[in-house]
């Protein structure tokens, strides 16, 4: 079921231009005299529905960064068993293996920059603090490891070590709704250039912050419909069990 809710415009961000650098500019005050701070950084972020948009919102961040950029790549290649046919190489070269994304792994081309945030894309050593979601600034990036502090929870400026085969990280001034979840933040801003697309997407983002008073969105709409209303699905089936008790 879809159902429009409406946004309080006192959320919402009134601009004319670019919505990445409204949004940007918004959430990230005073970044040019901030960026290196992670008390700064870590009780910030954007969210967006999907990873491209989060792509466009962390390149266009990374630009305003001194300095210059590293870039990795990956070595894919498929793993041979006695099942495979002998022209399965053939089928699948490595430039299609390069183009392939999935969760938890990062893209074949992975561009990174010191002094900038990044975010563990699966569990490491959750003894170091390393799990699925931290966020850490980098300090240091070289061919074989890179090095940074944690930034948040109990592991809070720690230093930690990453060693490389493809860095299982990516840049994290914004994140996807989705990847969000746990996080609790003092100024969170979502971006919608498209509505969310599952269950419940809506309310994680919006519930990502400790106050009201830190919540801002940009929101694209057709020309039909105000851009204080945006899509939110429920799956009706979900509580089907709860109205019957």
């Amino acid at each position: 079921m879809c159902n429009l809710a409406q946004i309080p415009k006192l959320f919402l961000i009134q601009h004319e231009g670019n919505h990445i650098e409204a949004i940007a500019d918004d959430i990230y005050e005073s970044f040019d005299t901030n960026y290196m701070r992670p008390a700064y950084l870590k009780n910030r972020t954007i969210v967006a529905p999907r990873n491209a948009t989060v792509s466009q919102i962390n390149d266009y961040m990374m630009q305003r960064v001194p300095g210059d950029s590293k870039t990795y790549y990956s070595s894919d290649s498929l793993l041979q068993s006695t099942d495979t046919s002998s022209t399965f190489d053939e089928c699948y070269p490595t430039e299609f293996l390069n183009t392939l994304t999935f969760n938890g792994v990062s893209n074949h081309e992975l561009t990174l920059k010191k002094n900038t945030p990044a975010m563990l894309l699966r569990n490491l050593n959750p003894a170091l603090g390393l799990c699925n979601g931290t966020r850490i600034m980098i300090t240091m990036l070289s061919d074989n490891f890179m090095k940074g502090n944690i930034m948040g929870g109990s592991y809070d400026t720690d230093e930690v070590i990453i060693p490389r085969r493809q860095f299982p990280v990516r840049t994290c001034y914004a994140m996807t709704i989705n990847k969000s979840q746990g996080q609790t933040l003092d100024k969170v801003g979502i971006y919608l250039p498209e509505p969310v697309f599952s269950h419940g997407q809506l309310y994680v983002g919006v519930s990502r912050v400790r106050s009201a008073t830190g919540l801002r969105m940009v929101i694209e709409n057709p020309a039909e419909l105000p851009n204080n209303y945006t899509r939110n699905i429920v799956f009706a089936e979900a509580f089907s069990d709860v109205l019957t008790v």
